[in-house]
């Protein structure tokens, strides 16, 4: 039996757990008053166009963070699948 993905749902520690194992790193960068999220993988760093203001940048990095913890998880069980 598989996770199913698009029911789970993941606190910020355990999709940061997820996301750290696997490569993933997501942090702010302050640009100018306001704040870009920036997600750096094994296939490079991907800077995200919409800007945050510093009250909702801890809220933009979790569901970011909780975002590729989801697709980590459903890469793992579509590769499961498959080898089945």
């Amino acid at each position: 039996m598989g996770i199913v993905v698009k029911e789970l749902q993941l606190d910020i520690n355990k999709a940061m757990s997820i996301c750290v194992r696997n490569g993933v790193k997501v942090y702010p960068v302050p640009i100018g008053r306001l704040f870009a999220v920036e997600v750096d993988r094994k296939s490079g760093i991907k800077r995200y166009d919409s800007l945050v203001s510093g009250k909702e940048v801890a809220a933009a990095v979790r569901k970011t963070y909780i975002a590729f913890a989801k697709l980590i998880l459903k890469q793992e069980q579509d590769a499961n699948n498959t080898d089945s």
